[in-house]
């Protein structure tokens, strides 16, 4: 666990400083209108399942497992030979990952400070500015590289960093509005000005742009990447990403053509998406590669779009277009750069470094991890292999050869597993060491997003289900969008995608003694990738098979309910997200308002991919189904 002393004594200052009434306040300065207010809250998250998150170090599945490796060369492929009959030398060994098991507590630990500040100059001229600043606890088992003798190259895989992300080297941020460090960060979500004047508004600074009807699911929500880092998607799912959505400096102009019609337009800078880092508690990128990112190369570019939403009759009408770099960018081989010799062969780590190959105890160890990996990523782990050896030459320099088939795929990897895990100084003891890391880059692509969305109000016999109930049909189009290739290979997989999406909405009261309930039914349907955006035919891989993917697009279902009780001093939530492929996410919710100044939020997080008997690595809650939580958040407001 880090310890900073000096950081934990200025967070309690600035918490003691800012829940005095004295930052409370609203009133007139210098003819400027103001209002000052905020929040502190402690924000927790139990553990309720013994499962550790298999994407970081001390959670690998092969952490104290004694694996077989049998690797084979192929002489005839070696030689160049066509042979009708397939000759290879057999080399064996056992390996057993060094990693040390985690057993945590807890997901999640922070504390959120936040102030905002509105200012009224005039009629027409305004402000908002909003700071927050969080803190992690770090109480998890943590990874330390020196306990397993990694040396590992990139800035984010050594010690856990839970906030910094941005140059591979020295770490950073990259949006100008924030300070980050290992355990803390500062950043303005809001800092813009308005200037309104009848029917036009303009807003320029630092902002979310949020368009769209759905929860969960983001088909006009297109403008803004997330920001992962904190609770990762798993936070309350009613607040639809208000937390998580990236803001960016932008201008925005929206302006009311009559009764009826109004545009929405922007030009904003490009922030991806970003991920949680190597062995913080929600991170989902396997830790056995290591991520360099090109944001460098797009750090000034401009996404820009528009939206015209209306009525005609009873029908609401909205038209969207938006010009953008995905901010979730896709991932690809690339050369390591990392020159360190395999034990016992000198001069492999220049061929190495030519390929995205790096030796180190915290990459794969056995053909068996390799596998089983690139399924729980939506990869092909054979053709994984052949890009590999077709896309860095270099690699042949160490007998690589593209194979046919996953069972020629696994002798090779684990001959290349047992000799760079030392076999040449010690052949005859059976027992090896290992570890190659694989080096991907992560790439942003401009696309264009069409949509288009129609809403109606139903009138039924009052108290009925019909009765102000709320339809939304949301789709849009992405013509030649770009997805990661499930083999990694250098060429990007380029398709065209829809989404979908059918919202149904409603309040119904069922007693005269509690307000009404707030109800809402989804679908969404989405044609090439899931709602993580990975491509379909990534799915389905395991161990002992390549992926086949899956037909008839990704399909998932929402319900959720708000059940406010008498008083409003309760609230009871529940939301549901069901993918059709057998994943399941429940959480169930219970907001508490004691008084005005205090608020407590709980609620539990249960993930299941394996509903109905559902097949491995076909549905997104595979991938976080160790996941289960009881969470807790006490915010005090002033």
């Amino acid at each position: 666990m880090k310890n900073n002393n000096r950081l934990n004594w200025a967070l309690a200052t600035t918490a003691m400083a800012l829940s005095s009434p004295s930052w409370s306040a609203s009133g007139e300065l210098l003819g400027v209108d103001y209002s000052l207010s905020g929040l502190i809250r402690v924000e927790l998250a139990a553990k309720t399942v013994s499962d550790e998150n298999p994407y970081n170090q001390r959670g690998n599945l092969f952490n104290g497992k004694e694996v077989e490796r049998n690797g084979g060369l192929n002489v005839g492929t070696l030689l160049g030979l066509n042979l009708p009959i397939p000759i290879s030398a057999p080399i064996s060994d056992t390996a057993t990952r060094n990693g040390v098991p985690a057993d945590n507590d807890f997901n999640h630990s922070q504390v959120r400070l936040e102030s905002t500040l509105q200012l009224k100059f005039s009629d027409n001229w305004s402000a908002t500015a909003k700071l927050r600043g969080i803190f992690d606890a770090a109480e998890y088992d943590e990874f330390d590289p020196d306990s397993v003798n990694s040396n590992a190259a990139g800035y984010l895989y050594g010690e856990p960093n839970y906030f910094e992300y941005d140059d591979f080297e020295n770490g950073g941020e990259q949006n100008p509005l924030e300070i980050a460090g290992d355990n803390y960060m500062v950043d303005f979500p809001s800092l813009y000005l308005d200037y309104q004047n009848g029917p036009l508004l303009v807003r320029a600074g630092n902002q979310q742009i949020a368009w769209g009807q759905a929860l969960f699911f983001r088909v006009f929500d297109v403008a803004n990447g997330l920001d992962l880092r904190r609770h990762s998607i798993f936070d309350f799912a009613s607040e639809e990403y208000a937390d998580e959505r990236i803001a960016s400096p932008a201008i925005r102009v929206s302006y009311q053509l009559n009764s009826n019609w109004e545009l929405d337009m922007f030009a904003q800078s490009f922030q991806p998406t970003i991920y949680g880092n190597p062995n913080t508690p929600y991170n989902v990128i396997p830790s056995q590669f290591t991520v360099h990112d090109r944001y460098s190369s797009v750090d000034e570019e401009v996404n820009s779009g528009f939206r015209l939403k209306g009525f005609i009759g009873d029908f609401g009408l909205q038209f969207m277009y938006t010009n953008r770099y995905n901010p979730d960018g896709v991932v690809r081989w690339t050369k390591s750069g990392v020159n360190r010799d395999a034990p016992g062969i000198p001069l492999s780590g220049a061929i190495l470094a030519e390929t995205p190959l790096e030796i180190d105890p915290t990459g794969v160890w056995s053909a068996e991890e390799w596998f089983t990996y690139a399924g729980m990523a939506r990869l092909d782990g054979t053709e994984g292999l052949n890009k590999i050896v077709t896309d860095f030459p270099a690699s042949q320099l160490l007998l690589a050869r593209p194979v046919q088939g996953i069972d020629a795929a696994k002798e090779e990897l684990d001959l290349f597993f047992i000799l760079t895990g030392g076999f040449l100084n010690n052949p005859l003891s059976g027992q090896g060491g290992g570890g190659l890391r694989g080096h991907i880059e992560r790439t942003y692509h401009r696309e264009d997003v069409f949509g288009t969305g129609v809403s109606y109000v139903f009138s039924g016999e009052p108290g009925s289900w019909t009765d102000q109930l709320i339809l939304n049909f949301e789709v849009s189009f992405t013509p030649d969008k770009t997805f990661t290739p499930i083999d990694l290979g250098q060429e990007y997989i380029v398709e065209d995608e829809y989404v979908t999406a059918l919202v149904l909405e409603k309040y119904q009261r069922f007693s005269r003694s509690f307000p009404a309930t707030y109800m809402v039914f989804q679908w969404m349907h989405r044609s090439e990738s899931d709602l993580f955006g990975r491509h379909l035919s990534g799915m389905g891989g395991t161990v002992n098979n390549t992926p086949k993917g899956v037909d008839g697009g990704w399909n998932g279902l929402v319900l959720a309910l708000q059940q406010p009780f008498p008083g409003l001093v309760w609230r009871a939530d529940l939301s549901v997200l069901y993918d059709t492929r057998g994943g399941l996410f429940v959480q169930p919710a219970l907001k508490w308002k004691p008084s005005g100044n205090w608020n407590i939020e709980m609620f539990y997080n249960h993930m299941d991919g394996y509903v109905d008997g559902a097949n491995e690595n076909e549905n997104i809650m595979q991938t976080v189904d160790w996941a289960d939580e009881f969470g807790l958040r006490v915010a005090y407001q002033f």
